[in-house]
């Protein structure tokens, strides 16, 4: 009786964790930054749900050019 892992059981189990792991990181990333438009961040976060992994995917190829960039001067005169 083999009661250990063959290579499927890690690979599907690797593919679980990238799966439930990505769209985590994307809705942290949505409530950390800044849109320009006023409901920007309601939609991300509808798309990334309801479209896992699709809609997690669309969020780091095009989602992340959407948010608001600060100047480099701005962030170094706020740490002052």
């Amino acid at each position: 009786m083999d009661i250990g892992f063959g290579i499927w059981q890690i690979l599907i189990l690797a593919i679980i964790a990238v799966l439930a792991i990505f769209p985590v990181v994307a809705i942290i990333d949505i409530f950390k930054g800044r849109f320009k438009g006023n409901y920007d961040r309601l939609i991300w976060i509808a798309v990334v749900l309801l479209l896992n992994p699709l809609g997690t995917l669309l969020y780091f190829l095009i989602g992340k050019d959407r948010k608001v960039v600060e100047n480099e001067t701005q962030i170094k005169s706020q740490d002052l």
